[in-house]
């Protein structure tokens, strides 16, 4: 290889790498808690090289008043039949609360425009990369059982601003945070996602089969970047955003025709809504099933 490509190499590796930490980030945060915590994200290795498949879960609660509430972990960049499938699970539900940073009434458009932000942009830029679909472009939002249950932007940047909290400085704190667990002589799984890996299915005969495995294994990867419950309280992309879902929830138990309820928020987020729906609300886990996200190749 002549120098000018190894330099190529060296330059798509390094911001592929910036975007998949970040996008990492924002999709895999999971959080390590002493109660039989459910996992709602796996990858299950393939028989063959760069095969396997990416996993999201549905579990499903139960309270003595017979709701059942089932928590949806999304991944947001996944297969369309994924997305198609989670289209018509949610017809079946009564209520499905639902995660965005938007203004309550500010529905994306199936097939329309992308989120818009920077996170938006890596995610669709990701998703055109690894050929799969973005989530706000497959999700119908629409639905007439669908209701907002996140902050709205101007409530997040004042919640961040209260905390002098930035995006970077949680990268940089959940950052230290993983650092802190490996000291500690974690037996959590090293990442699969590094420079030699890259450059391995850089050299692969089927690249985009090759990189959409290490991003799902890295999706998939047990404990991902893991932090404490008082830890994840505290940040607001995670704690805050918890919080507005769980107080829309309160709000639509009162109501005794919901019988059947979704919440439908990033694996990221679960963690820490079942606990609080365990601990808080007297719900108890009654069952768990898997959903294909990704199927590699």
């Amino acid at each position: 290889m002549n120098v000018t490509k190894k330099i190529a190499y060296v330059n798509l590796t390094w911001r592929f790498s910036l975007s998949v930490a970040l996008l990492l980030v924002c999709a895999t945060v999971s959080s390590a808690w002493a109660q039989e915590a459910s996992e709602y994200v796996r990858f299950i290795e393939g028989e063959s090289q760069w095969q396997g498949e990416l996993q999201t879960a549905i579990v499903t609660f139960a309270n003595e008043e017979g709701v059942e509430l089932n928590l949806v972990a999304a991944v947001h960049l996944g297969e369309r039949d994924y997305y198609a499938g989670l289209n018509d699970y949610f017809i079946s539900q009564d209520l499905v609360l639902y995660e965005l940073v938007a203004e309550a009434d500010q529905i994306p458009v199936a097939d329309g425009a992308a989120d818009s932000s920077l996170l938006g942009y890596i995610q669709q830029a990701m998703a055109n990369f690894l050929q799969v679909a973005f989530q706000l472009n497959e999700i119908d939002y629409a639905q007439p059982n669908f209701l907002h249950a996140d902050l709205t932007p101007s409530q997040l940047e004042a919640l961040m601003a209260s905390k002098n909290e930035s995006f970077l400085s949680m990268f940089l704190n959940l950052a230290m945070a993983q650092m802190a667990q490996q000291s500690a002589g974690s037996d959590e799984p090293l990442s699969t996602f590094n420079m030699l890996s890259v450059l391995r299915a850089m050299n692969a005969e089927d690249q985009n089969a090759a990189f959409k495995y290490l991003f799902a294994a890295e999706l998939g990867r047990s404990g991902g970047v893991i932090v404490d419950a008082e830890f994840e309280d505290q940040l607001t992309i995670l704690g805050d955003r918890n919080r507005a879902a769980l107080r829309v929830l309160a709000e639509v138990l009162q109501d005794p025709n919901n019988r059947s309820i979704s919440i439908f928020y990033g694996a990221a987020h679960m963690p820490g809504i079942e606990r609080a729906i365990r601990a808080d609300m007297g719900f108890s886990r009654r069952e768990l099933r898997w959903v294909p996200a990704w199927t590699i190749p």
